[in-house]
């Protein structure tokens, strides 16, 4: 049974009862098709977190005027045209009991139709936006009552498609709505500028319009940043103020975020580095000084955390985003008592940085996110198999963990003493990763599968097995680079800086340089200067120095997570060396040359070398022809991240 009363107690807003206080958080997927309108991927998408317990879904952006789109593929409610095409996505989500609602926004200046129709972005004043280098045009006075009635009109064509309420974004520092609120952007002499009565008029006139639109109890819940949280930007006390006044013209319900659009969204979607629930205490302000249900989004992973927020009287509902991209079943899981069987997000950005490639939003740890409308997955596969999976790391887990789930005959066999692979390793820089590798190993537990550790496969042993299929995850081979002086005492390199790093890098003192510039060597970096700082070492005691001879860190991670790991690396005191030279590795020093053929050093009193990781096909060429099926997955059909050894491990799977 659930400990979680008050966060499965129904609630209303408005006219809709919501059968638990879970809110999806309206994240940008981009999955439409190129007309706006969504795609069979999106009502699959959206379908699936409502058939795994959400209260509320909250839709992504929808934008009201045809000329300016958010995203490549994101969606519209421009036109009457478009209202049947949202009507099969809102009785998809109606089918498995939750409510949904859209995010009705007029882009502003975060506009793309520069882009794709070749006209300025509009805003209140003259602005260059960081997501975009877009600079908008100053709306004329003029103007402003044609763009109110879009928004009046795409709240009707919301009712109309069957849409439980709707939501207006007007937070961030961002878009229309939430430019014209901020003094960050809003530089106007007229009546919808300077304080806050005029910064706050085109809101009004906003709400004013769709009430007049849409029935008297039609919900208008409203995304509001708390605090802008940067120097000369909107604080808590106007938004404190504005509050009852808001309610008055017709809100019914307050989402609170905080921070502003940055080029790279940091807080809009956060990193590890924000503490879980870091809105919270902004949407109790809310809370304390309106009658209407206030949420809070912003880092609300845990259920548990989530019961305690409503336990307090702190919100009314609680909003999780990728947690519940990471798990959509996240909430029935939660309500049946079977916490551990959550699938944790560990916060690695690669929703984001998917997007940013194009293709649409992806989870690095559960591949069906974004794909449900290509997978069978709540049916057993047709005809039972028998499937030994070779290597314990992630990507052989995962493997098993769905075959066993699809209804295969699983065996997984691991040559070393535990499971978790070179994901261990991971797991001991960053604490985001422990939670997904424990709850990995607990799956493979809990699940009928065979798990046979300390014995290794070969071609002449795996005929034991009698396999219909054998996946091999058996791993790519570890290289360090090698430098002159790398055979001295203090350069620690292979299997010695794994044995350091499980000890948790003991007797790592001084000046500790970490020569590399892949993810694994900025995590190195990062764990040795944060734990420097989290025991309160003097700064004589251990500085840290990452040294690269690329030109950037975290390459082949996405944009946004190298802007993360860079932002970490900084606030935990890394020195940052990039396109250097290992000349040598001194006794007291690592001697480097510059581009300009400058030769010049840096004090050492440990060097830390990191792998670099390649592909090793090795073992399963050996095991081709053993079973009617074999497959190679994870680093040893070409490395990697923890993303590529899911997917791999989820697609072979589900082939089965």
């Amino acid at each position: 049974m659930s400990k979680f009363n008050k966060l499965f107690e129904p609630i209303k807003i408005g006219s809709m009862e919501l059968r638990n206080r879970i809110v999806m958080a309206p994240m940008t997927v981009d999955y439409a098709n190129d007309d706006e309108t969504p795609s069979e991927r999106h009502i699959a998408y959206y379908a699936e977190r409502a058939r795994g317990g959400a209260g509320l879904i909250t839709m992504e952006v929808v934008t009201v005027d045809e000329e300016h789109r958010y995203q490549q593929h994101s969606l519209g409610l421009y036109n009457d045209e478009l209202i049947p095409h949202h009507k099969k996505l809102v009785d998809a989500v109606h089918a498995h009991g939750a409510k949904i609602v859209p995010q009705i926004s007029h882009t502003g200046p975060e506009s793309l139709g520069s882009f794709y129709k070749g006209i300025q972005p509009i805003g209140p004043s003259v602005i260059r936006t960081q997501t975009t280098m877009q600079v908008c045009r100053e709306l004329d006075i003029e103007e402003i009552p044609r763009y109110v009635a879009m928004y009046g009109d795409a709240a009707r064509r919301a009712e109309q498609a069957g849409y439980d309420g709707i939501e207006l974004h007007a937070a961030h520092s961002y878009m229309l709505l939430g430019s014209f609120l901020s003094p960050l952007r809003n530089f106007r002499s007229d009546e919808y500028g300077g304080k806050l009565p005029g910064r706050m008029k085109l809101l009004l006139e906003v709400l004013a319009d769709i009430r007049s639109k849409v029935d008297a109890d039609f919900p208008i819940h409203l995304r509001l940043s708390g605090n802008e949280r940067e120097s000369g930007g909107r604080e808590i006390n106007e938004t404190v103020r504005m509050a009852p006044l808001l309610v008055e013209a017709g809100v019914s319900a307050f989402h609170v975020s905080g921070g502003v659009g940055d080029a790279n969204i940091t807080q809009i979607i956060p990193s590890s580095e924000y503490a879980n629930g870091y809105n919270v205490n902004m949407a109790t302000a809310i809370k304390r000084v309106v009658d209407v249900p206030v949420m809070a989004v912003g880092r609300n992973m845990k259920v548990e955390d989530a019961e305690t927020l409503l336990q307090n009287d702190q919100v009314d509902m609680v909003v999780m985003g990728r947690a519940l991209f990471a798990d959509p079943e996240l909430p029935n899981k939660a309500q049946a008592g079977e916490i551990a069987s959550i699938r944790p997000c560990n916060s690695c950005q690669d929703c984001v940085d998917t997007i940013m490639r194009g293709g649409g939003s992806a989870c690095a740890l559960n591949a069906a996110s974004g794909r449900e409308h290509l997978f069978p997955l709540h049916e057993l596969a047709q005809a039972s198999k028998k499937v030994i999976v070779v290597g314990g790391g992630v990507a052989g887990m995962e493997a098993a963990r769905v075959a066993a789930e699809r209804g295969h005959s699983v065996t997984l066999v691991e040559k070393s003493a535990a499971l978790g692979g070179q994901f261990d390793l991971a797991a001991s820089l960053l604490n985001d990763h422990r939670p997904y590798l424990d709850w990995l190993i607990a799956e493979v537990q809990r699940l009928p599968i065979t798990v046979q550790l300390d014995k290794e496969v070969t071609a002449d042993t795996v005929a034991e097995y009698s396999a219909d299929v054998i996946v091999v995850a058996s791993g790519g081979v570890n290289t360090a680079p090698a430098f002159n002086g790398d055979d001295q005492a203090h350069v620690v390199t292979g299997e010695s800086l794994y044995k350091v790093i499980a000890t948790d890098f003991e007797g790592i003192d001084g000046d500790v340089v970490v020569l590399g510039g892949n993810v694994t060597a900025v995590e190195i970096a990062d764990a040795l200067a944060r734990k420097t700082t989290e025991r309160n070492l003097a700064p004589a005691k251990r500085s840290v120095t990452l040294l690269n001879w690329q030109h950037r860190v975290a390459d082949g991670a996405g944009k946004k997570r190298r802007g993360d790991v860079c932002q970490r690396l900084d606030l935990h005191g890394v020195t940052v060396l990039t396109g250097m030279e290992v000349v040598e590795i001194g006794k007291d020093s690592v001697v480097f040359r510059q581009e300009d053929q400058s030769v010049r050093e840096v004090p050492a009193t440990h060097v830390l070398v990191s792998d670099a990781v390649s592909e090793n096909n090795s073992l399963y060429e050996q095991l081709q022809g053993s079973a009617e099926e074999v497959y190679a997955i994870g680093d040893c059909a070409g490395f990697g991240l923890v993303k590529k050894a899911i997917s791999d491990a989820f697609d072979v799977a589900m082939s089965l």
